[in-house]
């Protein structure tokens, strides 16, 4: 096979190897080039009353290729049920949460719509049971319903998380954790799962009330059909990929 021969053949696979719309000569969203880098922070306050937690939390993430802003801030409780399961109820205020019909066309072309400005409200219900694994081992899966007040879309997103204690007699000093998290579109989208987060986290117990610590997380984020480039290209539906390595830090306060 001759060089030229083999740079055809090589262009051909890519080709082939791209979305419809794309081979098409259509624009769609890009791709990310390998894993992009993102960073995140969080900061949350916890209370005590009785069987309550309430809960306020905030969060920022600079994200994408071009590294835009995200902020949230969630209020609410967790509640007690029983010794090892957790219920909460909690409004998120965010701005900066980019949908798949955010892909739009305007006189300069297809573009992402800027939302950093955008604001929107999100429901959540969420149910965290707990259960012992033995020694310092603690296993745990979060199950979230949430449901957006923008565009009413509604999802499920299910967390299951294994946790090490390094305790000091009957006092954790630092907690080291890893967690899987795959979100599930209830009413949009085009595929089963549209985003999958992998963390790995530890938090240092510096005092009885605050702990810190660092975060790295791979995030895996499929977009699909635009409603408005479905009803300017019949027939041309994409699905891309977006992937992210993000660093982060957390910080926890409790009352």
């Amino acid at each position: 096979m001759t060089k030229t021969t083999a740079r055809r053949a090589a262009a051909l696979a890519l080709l082939l190897a791209l979305p419809p719309a794309a081979r098409a000569g259509k624009p769609i969203p890009q791709p990310s080039r390998g894993r992009e880098v993102e960073y995140e922070s969080a900061q949350a306050l916890f209370g005590r009353f009785g069987a309550f937690e309430p809960m306020a939390r905030a969060a920022e993430r600079w994200q994408y290729q071009d590294q835009r802003g995200y902020k949230n801030l969630t209020l609410g409780s967790y509640a007690r049920v029983e010794r090892r399961l957790k219920i909460g109820l909690f409004d998120r205020l965010q701005s900066g949460a980019r949908h798949d019909d955010d892909w739009v066309k305007d006189a300069a072309g297809w573009s992402w719509r800027d939302t950093t400005r955008r604001p929107e409200n999100v429901l959540i219900l969420d149910a965290t049971p707990r259960v012992l694994l033995g020694g310092s081992w603690v296993g745990s899966v979060k199950v979230r319903g949430e449901h957006d007040f923008f565009d009413g879309q509604s999802l499920v997103k299910v967390a299951p998380e294994l946790a090490w204690f390094w305790m000091d007699g009957l006092r954790p000093r630092a907690t080291f954790f890893f967690r899987f998290e795959a979100t599930f579109p209830l009413n949009y989208g085009e595929t089963t799962v549209s985003e999958r987060w992998w963390y790995l986290a530890a938090l240092w117990h510096a005092r009885p009330w605050l702990s810190l610590g660092p975060q790295v997380a791979l995030r895996d984020e499929t977009w699909s059909t635009s409603a408005q480039y479905r009803a300017l290209n019949p027939g041309a539906d994409y699905k891309v990929l977006y992937r992210a390595w993000v660093p982060g830090f957390t910080l926890v306060a409790r009352l």
